[in-house]
């Protein structure tokens, strides 16, 4: 065929339909193929003990100038839910709590793990209450499975600065998956 009878197809025309096709191809295997999000969860509720000691062991011992050393920290418990939303196994490895202080730092505590946890509630007798089982590390959740548990995390702040905080997140992490990251709000004070 020649192009003096019309019915050759101009190179551009032919690359610009090869590109429609290729895009269009992709985007149905990427549609038929795509699962959405492998997890899901929330917090349930939280919950902050804020902790100060002052300590005064005299005139020449300790603090400056003799004065008290001061301790200030938060411990954490945060309620949680955990649902997995795939057709294979999820493999729950650590957690992590990240908070936001008013300053915008973040600061970071790995979840306490199983004898620590126990020890948070012979140290402080006043948690005992809110007290309930631990969410396990290292499991592996099964299609469909839902898990609640608790996590209790540790921050040395003052109790003023967990109150003005920017954030609370709870960073659950999988082996061969992205994280779950729960969100808080600053709206959640302690006891809440």
């Amino acid at each position: 065929m020649s192009e003096k009878d019309g019915s050759s197809i101009h190179p551009i025309f032919a690359v610009i339909g090869a590109i429609v096709v290729s895009v269009g191809l992709i985007g149905a295997y990427l549609w038929a193929t795509w699962t959405g999000p492998v997890h899901a969860g929330t917090v349930t509720s939280l919950y902050a003990y804020p902790i100060h000691r002052e300590l005064s062991t005299g005139s020449g011992l300790g603090g400056v100038n003799g004065g008290p050393n001061v301790t200030d920290e938060v411990i954490v418990i945060a309620n949680v839910q955990i649902k997995s939303t795939t057709k294979l196994p999820l493999f729950l490895n650590e957690m992590f709590g990240n908070l936001t202080l008013p300053n915008g730092q973040v600061e970071q505590s790995l979840a306490a793990s199983g004898s620590d946890y126990r020890k948070v509630f012979v140290a402080y007798p006043a948690l005992v209450p809110q007290q309930k089982p631990p969410l396990p590390r290292d499991i592996t959740m099964t299609p469909g499975q839902v898990i609640d548990g608790q996590l209790i995390f540790h921050f040395p702040i003052t109790e003023a600065q967990w109150n003005g905080r920017q954030g609370f997140d709870v960073d659950i992490r999988f082996i061969h998956q992205d994280d779950l990251v729960l969100h808080t709000g600053p709206e959640q004070k302690p006891g809440q």
